[in-house]
């Protein structure tokens, strides 16, 4: 630390610009780098694009020793090194990617003083080889990319950076930046609160994008709308569909329409994903049309519009995603194509996602049954199941399940162990001999000999057990593409020669204790996450429904002032119709109205709803439009009578 604390910012300004040529700061980065220059710790909150990672990246090259990013973006570590190495800086990635030698040998050359950064997987911090490690490693700085993962709240909350303030602890607590580019003020607070930063500066920059243009558009015909979009507006864009069939379905719209667009999901080889992100990138192909798993850590600085066909399941969800637009400063527009029956999907998916106690407990008992483990056993080996049984056997859905084991996991009833990209599951379904004779006996001179090399790789317990296989590895032996091999180990189980599970088909636990008959489950933590879930829809909803300006309603959600108008949103431009209310209406509007006055929350305003809860928001829309009603909280609903309400009571 005391070699941090010797540097100014002019000085990380020069290394700025002679290693990544930047001439000037953006904004929030100095407001970061300078308590952290100063030894303190900092929580940095700035916008998708805004240059988060040289936040961590300058104190690295200005210090001497490592810093350690914790990152969960395992898929672009390799990347980000590879990027830095461009710049000259030395950098390593470690996580479960790696063989264990070259872990080891990384850990060595950390200790040794080779690497500026090291990127690692909140993972590894528990792990023997970190704790054994740690006290001779030399940390200048400990980095927490994407931060919002700490707080429940957060977007894909990861447990294991809840072993970050021991692990600093081990390091001989050097300073600590925590960054991420969409936090509310209680996922900040939470942040602070998990990573044991209660001193730490707090750095809110930037949520405010003047460039982008947010509309949302109330529409039964969102091809109509989309259409309009992507002719009116040039450049590449990005259109957001909720589930992968939709993407499908989008992608074909836009192809027949004569546009040059994408699909991308979750369900797709990584291979393919990789190549038709690139088309994107290198404008070969002009709209990407997606899931939420497409754009984390893409930097595409002239995305003109961000379309969402589909309702996002929250505001910071689809913040990030609409934020890709527009990060050269030019002009670009995020729109939202939103019709009631909308919010059915998100409510779905909270469903199939948030387990109740009772499920959780059939989860576990599903997956101990069908990986043969009885009650009071523990197996000397991670268990590794097919998903889809324990889908057919509970009758869940694979969302469900997952979820289930990650409380599971939480709770320390067992260790989920990550999935490995490059490795599937694979069991011989008959005889070593049957297996034999079917190579010797092949037509086909090239599916012998392919056989033939499977057995050489796949260890003998593979005849009792689900084993590991690596497509890398069985690539290596014979030459052929991972599609190729995915090919050829479908046709063998279609043959009945082998049982076979594709990289992420399967889930792998290890059992932290013996089966027990009724695990305990916290069913307040269970309902609690729940909770959250439809609190992170209903402010979705309402600023889908809302008639307050855009840019004021998303910046008072993020904690940040603003004018209560932006002048260009949809809202500020008029362009939506008043909602439509006749007589029948009135007693309805005068219980809200009086419902007000006597300060009741919005939640009690009716023992039975007149109405559903968007009409009841449209009469509240009606009322704010008409001067009866003003909006304190646009997200939260909260609405204050005005003057000429009182009068009308």
């Amino acid at each position: 630390m005391s070699d941090l604390l010797s540097h100014t910012i002019e000085d990380a300004r020069r290394a700025m610009q002679n290693r990544w040529g930047h001439q000037a700061f953006r904004p929030g980065q100095e407001a970061v780098l300078e308590p952290l220059l100063e030894g303190q710790s900092v929580l940095g909150v700035l916008p998708t694009g805004g240059g988060k990672s040289l936040c961590y990246q300058l104190p690295a090259v200005l210090a001497e020793g490592v810093a350690l990013v914790v990152s969960p973006l395992i898929a672009l570590m390799q990347d980000q090194v590879e990027a830095l190495r461009a710049q000259g800086v030395s950098a390593a990635f470690i996580n479960s990617t790696l063989p264990p030698h070259e872990v080891e040998q990384r850990w060595t050359n950390a200790e040794h003083g080779q690497y500026d950064l090291v990127y690692m997987a909140p993972e590894r911090l528990s792990s023997d080889v970190f704790r054994a490690r740690a006290d001779r490693l030399d940390v200048s700085l400990v980095a927490v990319d994407e931060a919002h993962c700490v707080s429940e709240w957060g977007h894909h909350f990861r447990p294991d950076y809840l072993e970050i303030p021991a692990a600093r602890d081990l390091l001989g607590d050097p300073p600590t930046v925590a960054v991420t580019a969409t936090a509310t003020p209680t996922v900040r607070r939470d942040v602070r609160d998990l990573l044991d930063l209660p001193d730490a500066a707090e750095v809110v920059r930037g949520f405010d994008r003047p460039n982008i243009v947010w509309s949302v558009f109330r529409t039964d015909n969102k091809w109509e709308r989309l259409r309009a979009v992507v002719d009116a507006v040039p450049g590449t864009g990005i259109v957001y569909a909720a589930t992968r069939r939709a993407v499908d379905r989008w992608r074909q719209r836009l192809k027949n329409h004569g546009v040059a667009a994408a699909g991308y999901h979750g369900g797709m080889d990584a291979d393919e994903r990789e190549a038709r992100q690139q088309a994107w990138v290198q404008d070969e192909v002009r709209v990407m049309v997606a899931t939420n798993a497409f754009g984390m850590g893409i930097d595409k600085p002239d995305v003109r519009f961000v379309v969402h066909v589909g309702l996002p399941s929250s505001l910071e969800s689809y913040y990030q995603e609409a934020g890709r637009a527009g990060r050269d400063g030019e002009e670009a527009h995020a729109v939202l194509l939103y019709r009631p029956p909308d919010a059915d999907t998100q409510e779905s998916l909270i469903e199939a996602s948030h387990p109740t106690a009772t499920e959780v407990r059939e989860v576990y008992d599903a997956v101990c049954s069908v990986g043969q483990v009885p009650v009071g056993s523990e197996p000397d080996a991670p268990l590794a199941v097919d998903i889809e049984a324990v889908m057919k056997t509970t009758g869940y859905s694979r969302t469900k399940i997952r979820t289930a084991a990650d409380l599971i996991d939480r709770q320390g009833a067992w260790a989920v162990l990550p999935r490995r990209k490059h490795f599937g599951l694979l069991q011989f379904a008959t005889t070593l001999q049957d297996v034999r004779q079917f190579a010797d006996t092949a037509d086909n001179r090239a599916l012998g000999e392919f056989v033939r090399t499977l057995l050489r790789v796949v260890h003998a317990n593979a005849f009792r057990e689900w084993w590991p296989l690596d497509l890398r590895a069985l690539a290596g032996r014979t030459d052929l593409s991972r599609e190729r091999l995915q090919r050829g180990l479908q046709y063998l189980q279609e043959r009945g020669l082998v049982r076979w599970q594709s990289p992420g088909a399967a889930l792998r636990v290890d059992l932290a204790f013996p089966r027990a008959s009724k695990l305990p489950v916290d069913d307040q933590a269970v309902q609690n996450a729940r909770q959250r879930a439809e609190t992170r829809l209903k402010h979705m909803l309402r600023y889908a429904r809302s008639v307050t300006c855009r840019r004021y309603a998303l910046l008072t959600y993020f904690g940040e002032k603003t004018e209560e108008r932006c002048g260009a949103c949809d809202v500020c431009l008029g362009r939506h119709r008043p909602t439509a209310v006749t007589p029948d209406d009135e007693p309805v509007l005068r219980h809200i109205l009086e419902q007000v006055n006597d300060s009741v929350p919005r939640r009690e305003w009716f023992d039975e709803p007149p109405a559903p809860p968007h009409r009841i928001d449209e009469l509240v829309d009606w009322l704010v439009e008409e001067g009866y009603l003003r909006v304190e909280t646009p997200l939260d609903g909260e609405v204050q009578l005005t003057e000429k309400a009182g009068d009308w009571l």
